[in-house]
């Protein structure tokens, strides 16, 4: 399997779980700041993903532009259905 679908299946599995985990920090009860704690959760554990997949599948092997393409994309678009489902009570 090529890198670039490894890397997505990466961060396609790592949004999934955080953004279960989303609707917790969402619900939380901090008021109008609700969306904006989601946001930057969303942001740090993008980071820490992006992180993990680059000591396990190299650092050489990925630049910023591959890591924007086949990491972000699939982590926030997967982020943001697992959080809507979670928030809209489908898992319960």
């Amino acid at each position: 399997m090529k890198l670039d679908a490894k890397v997505s299946i990466f961060h396609a599995i790592f949004g999934a779980a955080f953004g279960y985990l989303t609707n917790y920090v969402y619900t939380f009860g901090l008021g109008m700041f609700s969306g904006v704690a989601s946001f930057v959760f969303m942001l740090i554990t993008l980071v820490i993903t992006g992180n993990l997949a680059s000591m396990i599948f190299g650092r050489e092997s990925m630049n910023q532009k591959e890591w924007m393409g086949s990491g972000v994309v699939p982590f926030f678009f997967i982020w943001l259905v697992f959080w809507i489902m979670t928030y809209n009570g489908v898992f319960y």
